[in-house]
């Protein structure tokens, strides 16, 4: 039996990058993965992969930042396998402009993904698992971008901003879900072999790959080898 077996799991962004490869692995570790991603083209070649391989897989595509798609990802994931047990919220949205010609429609518009998503998908989430009693476990994506003292970048200040939050929200739902045995933890990943990192940072080189943090959030997400740590973050500093 796989680590996650028979679970069922929601990962967020998981058309590409550090989401596909979660998905890829928690299916192979026996869990039943509902994909979401703004993308269904992306979500739809992940899926038929997970399936080819034997996994158990649905692909529902949706915007994290609109409360009714979020709401029918739960729905339909429930109607589907059951109640959620874990959530990987790893979709995020980045946009590069120098901050004294920011407009408001790019603040806006990764603030909508990365923060007010992550709050919509883990209401959705703590709701779930309390109505069922579930003692599941949240792992959100945060960032050396969003934890004091890792360099930041020119042009990076929504992004930034957004992941400090991510921060925030992870350290109070894990007070909040602490009565109910829900787990909230944070993965703070530095550089990693991925088209964001092309897009905010092409001058960084890493050898740390998707598959890398993949296996960093499965230790997370297993109550067998992590039921004892909540409210941590956990900070991936790249080998080059």
């Amino acid at each position: 039996m796989g680590a996650l077996e028979n679970q069922v799991a929601i990962v967020t962004g998981a058309g590409r990058g550090i989401g596909a490869a979660t998905a890829r692995l928690f299916a192979r570790e026996g869990a039943k993965v509902v994909l979401a991603s703004r993308s269904g083209t992306e979500l739809a070649e992940i899926a038929a992969e997970i399936e080819q391989a034997g996994g158990t897989c649905l692909a529902v595509p949706t915007d994290i930042s609109e409360e009714n798609q979020v709401q029918a990802l739960f729905t339909k994931t429930r109607e589907t396998f059951g109640p959620v047990d874990i959530l990987v919220n790893n979709a995020a949205a980045y946009e590069k402009k120098a901050f004294a010609d920011m407009d408001l429609a790019t603040w806006e518009s990764v603030m909508n993904v990365n923060i007010r998503g992550t709050f919509l998908c883990s209401r959705e989430a703590f709701r779930q698992m309390i109505a069922a009693g579930k003692k599941g476990a949240l792992v959100n994506l945060t960032s050396l971008s969003g934890v004091r003292g890792p360099e930041k970048f020119p042009g990076s200040s929504a992004y930034v901003v957004s992941k400090y939050g991510v921060l925030g929200l992870s350290e109070i739902l894990a007070v909040e879900g602490r009565p109910h045995g829900i787990r909230v933890n944070s993965i703070a990943p530095g550089a990693v072999d991925t088209v964001m990192l092309q897009k905010a940072a092409p001058f960084l080189k890493t050898s740390t790959t998707p598959d890398d943090i993949a296996r960093s959030i499965l230790f997370l997400a297993d109550n067998t080898q992590s039921g004892h740590i909540t409210g941590a973050n956990l900070e991936i500093f790249s080998n080059e």
